[in-house]
């Protein structure tokens, strides 16, 4: 190879950089393709948009929680409230639109209604095996995939059973949060049994930010967890599991409460049988209960002590939200000549109960008075969802097509008494309401050569509406500050999507490109209450807005990565990734002297909280010899511009950082891990951050973070 082209070849992806940088393409989504992804098949998995991350990535470099190393995959973002659990954002699919789940379906409802506990927070990172990310409503054989999934593989493989005892240790230092992370796993096994008991604790500081700045964002967890498993023979394996995350004082500058306590259990058990003989034979039954206890008030906020200034007023507050999830799923495959079928069932019963609590102290004329009320943030809502599944795949030479099909029955209730009616119209009423939902998706492949192969997925996927936009009652969940109030009678979203999807590997460079639009009928979000049907409760909401369906939302855009092998050795790494949305008509709240005058449509108006455009590149050499791995990578966002006016959202710039990392394997059982992310300290928020409480201001990303990383394992 020639210094010429090899200098063409280093300077392409660094002009792609600088190009996102000033290039006003103004919307979406986040890009790194890790130097261990993998991008795998399974049954009725092929030709999806689908990547995985391995446990070896996760377990060496500075991640707080899973949400921050999701982050760095292409067209995958997050909102940061804090310093810990991140929210995924999936093309600018959020919440429930994303289905989150652990292994063969298991569930967890998170507590908060500001969702400083997302299904990821609840599960550790030294725990996964595996993170399955697919983007788009394809993978329905683990229940409704409105807009795209991710499964959290905790499982222990095959080698749980290679026979002895082992030890795997990983340790941690950040010393820009002070922060102290350690985590112990030990195991036994033979050929037929294995046993595997493990436990974690982390502190961490609050974090400085480029500007030197500290934000409230310390957080104390620990974890513990248990597996066992037996094998029958080679065809039937037997599996228990419990996993246990404790979180203490866990500080959040942009949601108006912290999590003061949050205690999860995970329960599940597992039986699988496959056919030897006949690899494409197998059934499996699964169960699993889950519960949370989430505990959170105001108590760490400096304006709400008991020093209460003459003449004024405070308000403390403190909520608790018991939820529970008990579901099972089996399913089998067999194969009938050339097509192979998949069928299954599962059922899901989710519980959630919660109160708040509010007292008013206000001091006047050298007297102290106070004033309490107490109110359902939920009360004893459920919702229970029975599906049934059935796919089936087929090749033809060059050609390969798998289709699977999905039937759901949704049933919710809440035993609340609210009753809200005006105007001769019911706003809010607690009835049973039953929903029948149908989802399919059909994936094909084209093989044009040995080395490139062209895609097409299209899908239907429908969901109904979640615990908080059916059941919540006046509180302030959103970015926008208004109090939300469910719907009962929420239509279930629908979500029409197209992939095109063209993959090469011409030698030293591997080459992919995704295209998507989706199209999302009786699209889910809050509307305009009129003050005369509801007034907030919450301190400095403006309003009420009510979750209802709009007619529709369109998101479309691209992913598209290169690898390039230098040499052996060295390689390079290139992504990117954009989200184009927006509604093509809603609603608009109008102000007049900082009160709401009325309303007015407006048309083709970005959905909020869409990232910037963003792309990634990484170069990595090994030095064999010695054992040394160095990785450096940069990260560029676009300014946000496009922006909605009906959230009256504003744009964000853009920015660069780079992050630096060396890993030194001194021996095959021990791996070290060190360097900085955000290299050159640079001061930068993304689109996605929350606002400080109280201020216009966004929450600012952590600043330069120098880390160590041990791991142990034998």
């Amino acid at each position: 190879m020639s210094k010429k082209y090899m200098l063409k070849e280093l300077l392409l992806p660094l002009g792609l950089i600088v190009i996102s940088l000033i290039s006003n393409a103004q919307t979406n989504d986040s890009v790194f393709r890790l130097p261990v992804f993998e991008v795998i098949e399974s049954p009725l998995q092929k030709n999806l948009p689908l990547s995985r991350i391995n446990a070896s990535q996760i377990e060496l470099i500075p991640i707080n929680d899973l949400g921050e190393i999701l982050r760095r995959e292409s067209n995958v973002s997050g909102i940061r409230k804090g310093g810990y659990a991140i929210d995924p954002i999936v093309r600018g699919y959020r919440y429930s639109q994303i289905n989150v789940f652990l292994d063969d379906g298991i569930h967890i409802e998170g507590g908060c209604p500001n969702r400083m506990d997302p299904v990821m927070s609840h599960v550790e990172p030294e725990l996964i095996q595996q993170i399955e990310i697919v983007k788009g409503p394809y993978l329905l054989q683990y229940g409704p995939s409105p807009s795209a999934s991710i499964r959290l593989k905790t499982r222990p493989g095959e080698m749980a059973f290679k026979k002895g005892f082992g030890v795997k240790s990983i340790t941690g230092y950040d010393a820009n949060r002070n922060g102290l992370k350690q985590h112990l796993t030990l195991s036994g096994s033979n050929e037929r049994s294995f046993i595997r008991v493990g436990g974690g604790i982390k502190n961490y500081g609050n974090y400085t930010d480029g500007k030197g700045r500290e934000w409230k964002s310390s957080y104390h967890k620990k974890d513990i967890s248990a597996d066992v498993g037996y094998k029958a023979g080679k065809s039937i394996l037997t599996g228990f599991s419990y996993k246990g995350s404790f979180g203490r004082d866990v500080l959040f500058p942009a949601l108006p409460m912290d999590e003061i306590e949050d205690n999860t259990h995970i329960f599940s058990g597992y039986f699988n049988h496959s056919n030897p003989l006949k690899p494409d034979q197998s059934f499996s039954v699964s169960a699993y209960h889950t519960r949370v206890f989430h505990l959170m008030d105001n108590s760490f906020r400096p304006q709400y002590s008991m020093i209460v200034p003459p003449n004024t007023g405070i308000m403390q507050a403190v909520a608790s939200v018991n939820t529970s999830t008990t579901g099972g799923r089996v399913a089998f495959s067999h194969a009938v000549q050339k097509l192979k079928f998949s069928h299954g069932a599962d059922y899901r019963i989710t519980k959630k109960d919660g109160t708040r609590n509010m007292l008013m102290i206000m001091e006047m004329d050298g007297q102290t008075f106070t004033s309490g009320k107490s109110f359902n943030l939920w009360k004893e809502s459920v919702i229970n969802n029975s599906g049934a599944f059935s796919g089936v795949e087929w090749g033809y030479k060059r050609f390969e097509v798998s289709s699977i099909l999905r039937f759901d029955l949704n049933q919710a209730s809440s035993g609340d008494t609210l009753l809200i009616e005006k105007n001769e119209r019911t706003w809010f009423e607690s009835k049973p309401v039953d929903q029948f939902l149908i989802s399919f998706a059909v994936n094909s492949s084209y093989k044009i050569s040995e080395k490139t192969s062209i895609s097409l997925g299209i899908a239907r996927g429908q969901r109904s509406g979640d615990m908080q936009e059916r059941y919540i009652k006046f509180l302030a969940t959103g970015y926008d500050r208004y109090d939300y109030l469910g719907n009962p009678d929420l239509k279930p979203e629908t979500n029409f999507q197209t992939d095109l999807m063209l993959r090469s590997n011409p030698g030293k460079v591997n080459f992919s490109l995704n295209l998507f639009r989706s199209q999302i009928s009786d699209y889910i979000t809050g509307s305009l209450v009129p003050p005369s049907v509801a007034r907030p409760v919450s301190q400095g909401a403006p309003g009420v807005k009510q979750f209802n369906n709009i007619d529709k939302a369109v998101l479309m855009g691209f992913e598209a990565s290169a690898d390039y092998a230098i040499s052996t050795n060295t390689s390079l790494s290139f992504s990117a990734g954009y989200t184009y949305a927006y509604f093509p008509e809603i609603e608009r709240i109008t102000f007049e002297n900082n009160q709401i005058s009325g309303t007015e449509m407006i048309k083709n108006d970005p959905i909020p909280e869409i990232p910037a455009f963003e792309a990634m590149f990484s170069l990595s050499h090994h030095f064999v010899k010695v054992k040394i791995k160095p990785v450096i990578s940069f990260r560029a966002v676009a300014c946000q511009n496009h922006v909605s006016l009906d959230a009256y959202e504003e744009s964000t710039p853009s920015y660069l950082i780079s992050d630096f990392f060396v890993t030194y394997t001194p021996f095959r059982k021990i791996s070290i891990a060190a360097g900085a992310n955000n290299l050159f300290n640079t001061a930068y928020y993304d689109h996605l951050n929350r606002r400080l409480l109280g201020s216009t201001e966004k929450l600012f990303e952590p600043g330069r973070t120098l880390f160590i990383n041990l791991k142990i394992d034998f």
